[in-house]
């Protein structure tokens, strides 16, 4: 895999080192994300692996850790960096509370025995000479969650809003014709009134809302509606 394809193929998992277009990303694609984040020297890009594994449980994107682990001989060094990350990014998704991709658990503990806490030192030893720093790991977790938490709830806002705006299209078709709803939306926002539209406003339109925005007649709906 190019560097180029990772980079973009990182953004489409949650992990921004650049401005990409959001697109799907299938399995297959997100194994070659893993191993090559594994075997990479580039710490920027190693510290991308929680976050994939994080990502991917958020969408529901099922992995199969012996796919991931496939290809690589049993003792292997590219299969023991594997095995490290993914150790440690399933003990950094536990402590910050993110959700994990499903059947990881049947393999971890396997893992710890075999390696141990892997985050009870500053640097997470990979391979001879390379080493990953586990609090750098858990901040690019912590800027994801961050960024995800940012990002639904502007899409709550935007629901909430999308909401408000259909329940005050329905309660003005209920009330006013076609013609007079378009008006009070026209005037709602600003927009001009030609001539006959105003007056047709002023003799029509306004009247019905001045008796809507009348103290009594809103007591007598109000208590109307409750009955």
């Amino acid at each position: 895999m190019e560097k180029e394809e990772l980079i973009e193929a990182l953004g489409q998992l949650g992990y921004q080192l650049f401005a990409t277009e959001a697109k799907k990303i299938g399995k297959k694609k997100i194994y070659a994300v893993l191993n090559e984040l594994a075997h990479s020297t580039d710490s920027r890009l190693i510290e991308a692996f929680p976050v994939v594994l994080a990502n991917c449980a958020h969408r529901g994107i099922n992995l199969d850790m012996r796919t991931v682990l496939s290809g690589h001989g049993p003792r292997g060094p590219k299969k023991r960096r594997l095995e490290k990350l993914i150790l440690a990014s399933i003990d950094l998704l536990n402590q910050e509370g993110l959700d994990k991709p499903r059947g990881f658990d049947v393999f971890i503990e396997s893992l710890r025995l075999k390696y141990g806490d892997v985050l009870a030192d500053e640097n997470l030893a990979l391979d001879k000479g390379l080493s990953v720093s586990t609090e750098r790991l858990r901040n690019a977790l912590r800027r994801y969650a961050a960024d995800l938490e940012k990002s639904e709830s502007a899409g709550e806002k935007e629901r909430n809003s999308q909401l408000r705006s259909f329940k005050l299209n329905l309660h003005l078709s209920t009330l006013f014709s076609p013609k007079q709803k378009e008006l009070v939306l026209k005037k709602l926002s600003g927009e001009p009134l030609s001539k006959t539209e105003q007056e047709y406003y002023s003799r029509i339109v306004k009247k019905k809302l001045e008796a809507l925005s009348n103290s009594e007649m809103r007591k007598i709906a109000s208590a109307l509606t409750k009955k």
